[in-house]
């Protein structure tokens, strides 16, 4: 009975120092600066406002799983979708390493020849059902994400140059 409760003791305090090592190491990471935590590009490309506007949501559509809920604003007028999409990142917790959903969202402003997109508001969801949502700042996570958007990025461009081509199937 004593040497149970010595070992519930020393199976307490290795917890504890366990924790307090997990969390002062993910304090000590970087925070990324406020500049980094978004992406803006602008692309040129020979199609016009309403075709930019109509393929993007179209790659929205098929790119993200519930376009119902990732499309927020559809404003064909000002050539503009908002939309919110999720990805991943490696992350630690504690000693292991587990891919973490991050959300964004992403903007798309259409004129003719040209269109920008906008990445921001990255969320990271953690907890053991990924239900705590906090900002993203810590910048090896934000790289991790940003290099991931950037793809991204690059499929609607492949995407739109593609339905260029495609229109006389």
């Amino acid at each position: 009975m004593k040497g149970e409760m010595i070992m519930n003791k020393i199976m307490h305090y290795c917890v504890c120092i366990l924790s307090v090592v997990a969390l002062a190491s993910c304090a000590s990471m970087p925070i990324a600066p406020i500049e980094d935590r978004s992406m803006q590009k602008v692309h040129d490309i020979d199609l016009t406002k309403n075709e930019i506007y109509d393929i993007s949501l179209e790659w929205m559509a098929r790119t993200f799983f519930d376009n119902k809920e990732v499309i927020e604003i559809k404003d064909k007028e000002n050539g503009k979708i908002i939309g919110k999409g999720i990805t991943t990142f490696k992350g630690k917790i504690g000693w292991f390493s587990a891919n973490i959903p991050c959300r964004f969202t992403l903007i798309v402003e259409a004129k003719d020849n040209k269109y920008r997109t906008t990445y921001n508001n990255l969320v990271g969801l953690h907890g053991e059902n990924q239900t705590r949502p906090e900002p993203l700042e810590q910048k090896d996570y934000v790289d991790a994400v940003m290099a991931k958007l950037a793809v991204i990025d690059e499929g609607l461009y492949s995407y739109l140059k593609k339905s260029k081509s495609n229109t006389g199937w």
